[in-house]
């Protein structure tokens, strides 16, 4: 089950799935929901970050520093060949916005602006909105457990646990 939990355990996850990229040699990707207002990821590879996400540029975010936060949607695609992602669905996925961007300043959140659009037919949310995280995860294969639900199911080869000693 890939399951969004309400505790706050970056830190851990983040550590554990650099060192399961590290010791598997293979791509990983974390994503988080910051507080309902935005979302974003972490890609990485051979245990080390490839590239970053956050949804609201702008926001008081430290998740990565001062690193780049833009996302780079052609690498997350090649980083996961076998999922034969759609690059256009990716670059519409990862869609970021700064609200002091002037292009910004008409943006209308209640009254269905048509920046705010569904990324692909069957999306449940608008690309600005942080439940897009959701809608991404369907992009990737994960499917919800039942309509509606919070938890995704997810294969066997797609997960793991840890345990904090």
């Amino acid at each position: 089950m890939l399951e969004r939990t309400r505790g706050w355990e970056w830190d851990l996850r983040r550590r554990a799935q650099f060192h399961v990229s590290r010791t598997y040699d293979c791509p990983g990707l974390l994503t988080l929901m910051y507080d309902g207002d935005y979302w974003g990821y972490e890609l990485f590879h051979h245990g080390a970050a490839v590239d970053q996400f956050v949804q609201w540029t702008d926001a008081d975010q430290r998740f990565f520093d001062d690193r780049p936060v833009h996302g780079r949607p052609e690498l997350l695609v090649a980083q996961f060949p076998a999922l034969k992602l759609d690059l256009e669905h990716a670059r519409g996925c990862i869609t970021g916005y700064d609200c002091d961007d002037e292009s910004y300043a008409d943006f209308l959140w209640e009254e269905g602006d048509p920046r705010n659009r569904p990324v692909r037919d069957g999306d449940l949310w608008g690309r600005m909105e942080a439940q897009a995280v959701f809608d991404f995860w369907r992009f990737l294969g994960a499917e919800p457990a039942e309509p509606g639900n919070e938890r995704f199911a997810s294969p066997v080869w797609r997960r793991f646990t840890t345990e904090q000693p």
